[in-house]
């Protein structure tokens, strides 16, 4: 529990170090008393699932990866589908880890889902979407573009991801999967204006920890800005989310940068020196606020 304070302070390695505590009682409990039952199956799932979202936000790829696929290891099939109205989303979490971390070739290898986890199916189509805008193929990515509206409409109005519903979280999806495919297509301001409308449907989510979407709007608009060099448009972006999300890696590299070519030298040192503290256990190297993005 209070990693959910830190997280709040914007102290990532302290939440990480209290959640891998909380893993290793875990296994502890599963060693003496074997697999979890009933809700503690979900609260098992909800330790990795903190922990990989505070490893996104400090750029530990290998840390997020492991425990966010350990977690949905961790889901017995049988428990998902009993509680698939509100355990099924939890399935479908490792496509936003993947794209945080522009792990195309592994979305695109992943295999599909059966028929119960709708919307586990519909994350796929759009995190393969997402992953061919981001290696320049716009054709097969507006294919998986359709696939994932066609998805959409099998997905229950009463499926919950959190404390969310399909009708809060697929209006984040939508427009940040139409917003990639139309950038990449050539079509900016289509694209930007795509991306601002899954800024706000995020903004719309309700609160919870981790937020039942973890992969910020935000630093995809902002690292399409950046393309287009509209710098001080960035800038806001990048203030907004630090606001929402204090002392995030993502963010703060890219304010550090949207300030630096605006010429303000003096505070763009200061904001990479904050970048660079939260990033020091980081293995991945940014170019650009969001990896479908290739930098300026």
């Amino acid at each position: 529990m209070p990693s959910h304070i830190d997280i709040r302070r914007g102290r990532w390695q302290k939440a990480i170090d209290e959640n891998l505590n909380a893993i290793a009682a875990d296994e502890h409990y599963r060693a003496v008393f074997g697999p979890p039952q009933g809700l503690l199956i979900v609260y098992a799932a909800h330790n990795q699932h903190m922990l990989a979202y505070t490893a996104m936000m400090t750029g530990q790829s290998e840390l997020a990866v492991q425990h966010i696929r350990a977690m949905v290891e961790g889901i017995p099939l049988d428990f998902v589908k009993e509680h698939a109205a509100v355990a099924e989303s939890l399935v479908g979490l490792p496509y936003e880890v993947l794209i945080r971390f522009g792990r195309w070739d592994d979305i695109l290898a992943a295999p599909d889902h059966p028929d119960f986890m709708p919307l586990t199916r519909a994350m796929r189509f759009a995190a393969r979407g997402i992953a061919l805008a981001a290696k320049g193929d716009v054709v097969g990515a507006k294919l998986e573009q359709q696939a994932y509206l066609a998805a959409v409409t099998l997905v229950p109005p009463e499926k919950t991801a959190g404390l969310d519903t399909r009708r809060t979280i697929l209006p984040v999806v939508t427009p940040m999967l139409a917003g990639e495919i139309l950038y990449r297509d050539g079509k900016g301001d289509e694209g930007l204006a795509k991306l601002r409308e899954a800024v706000k449907a995020e903004d719309a989510l309700r609160y919870s920890e981790p937020p039942d979407w973890i992969l910020p709007a935000r630093h995809s608009l902002g690292a399409a800005l950046m393309q287009e060099r509209r710098f001080a448009e960035a800038e806001q972006v990048y203030r907004d989310d630090l606001a929402r999300l204090p002392e995030n890696g993502w963010s703060l590299f890219g304010l550090a940068q949207s300030l630096h070519r605006q010429g303000k030298e003096e505070e763009a040192a200061a904001t990479d020196a904050r970048f660079q503290k939260i990033w020091s256990k980081a293995d991945v190297r940014l170019k650009s606020s969001c990896l479908c993005q290739p930098g300026v």
